[in-house]
């Protein structure tokens, strides 16, 4: 084995933080989005460039480790490990987002290449919405109240086969029927990129960034956005905040500023 490559620090409670809007969980939890649009994109373009290996150790969280393993053949959990530090290192700087993520051409294929769970994208399942109750410690402003998404998952579900619910603290909305929780974010992708994966709904949250690299096959997902705070018009000019230059799946994305509007729309 090589050296360690550091891409996620932090424990294996996903959702530490203290609601702050600048330092809820990033310091001492790096989040699952920084980790998709910064920390992997600078590792693949370490292993296409040879300043590392597949036979170097990936250091993540244990959700997170599906990402890595069709790329690198050794992957450990974060112990306090050290190496090359991509977690600190400001890769998010060095990469050529704008105006389209410059090594996208290059390194496709490895941005593709996840571990899915085989019995999600085999499952013989209709047409299905995913919904994303954000109910995150780390900028509660992007947070809703959870009845008002159990209001509208009662409302919608009626329009497909199945509503799929990822997030956690949302276990209770599972039904037993026709609304499933699932609280693994392996899992999460492998929903995403069914076939039959028709809409994903939430508010701005780290999340939705998995629809624009692991979107269903088909292609005909759409994302739609509660913006209740305006941070779009505000920072979309930032690839955290969805700017169009990593959609890589061409996800069509709308933005709403209430959930009534959701409720309102034809599905």
């Amino acid at each position: 084995m090589g050296k360690y490559i550091i891409c996620a620090k932090g424990t294996h409670d996903v959702n530490a933080g203290d609601g702050s809007y600048g330092s809820g969980t990033p310091i001492s939890q790096t989040e699952a989005a920084t980790e998709l649009m910064i920390n992997r994109l600078a590792v693949i373009d370490m292993l296409q460039q040879g300043k590392i290996s597949k036979n170097d150790c990936i250091v993540t969280l244990p959700d997170r480790k599906f990402l890595y393993q069709n790329l690198f053949d050794n992957i450990e959990e974060w112990n306090g490990q050290t190496g090359i530090d991509i977690v600190t290192g400001e890769y998010w700087n060095r990469l050529p987002y704008k105006p389209f993520y410059g090594n996208y051409e290059r390194d496709k294929e490895h941005i593709f290449n996840i571990s899915y769970n085989d019995d999600i994208l085999n499952s013989d399942i209709g047409k299905f919405l995913i919904c994303i109750p954000r109910l995150k410690n780390s900028d509660t402003r992007r947070n809703l109240p959870q009845h008002e998404w159990k209001d509208f998952i009662n409302h919608v579900k009626e329009n497909f086969d199945k509503v799929i619910v990822f997030g956690k603290g949302n276990e209770s909305l599972d039904n037993g029927n026709d609304v499933l929780y699932i609280d693994t974010l392996q899992d999460y992708c492998s929903y995403l990129h069914h076939k039959n994966c028709k809409h994903v709904v939430s508010t701005i949250s780290g999340p939705c960034h998995y629809v624009q690299q692991f979107g269903n096959v088909d292609g005909n997902c759409t994302l739609a956005m509660i913006d209740n705070h305006g941070l779009i018009q505000r920072y979309g000019h930032d690839p955290s905040y969805f700017h169009p230059c990593i959609n890589f799946t061409n996800v069509k994305i709308n933005y709403l500023n209430d959930i009534k509007n959701l409720k309102e729309q034809k599905w």
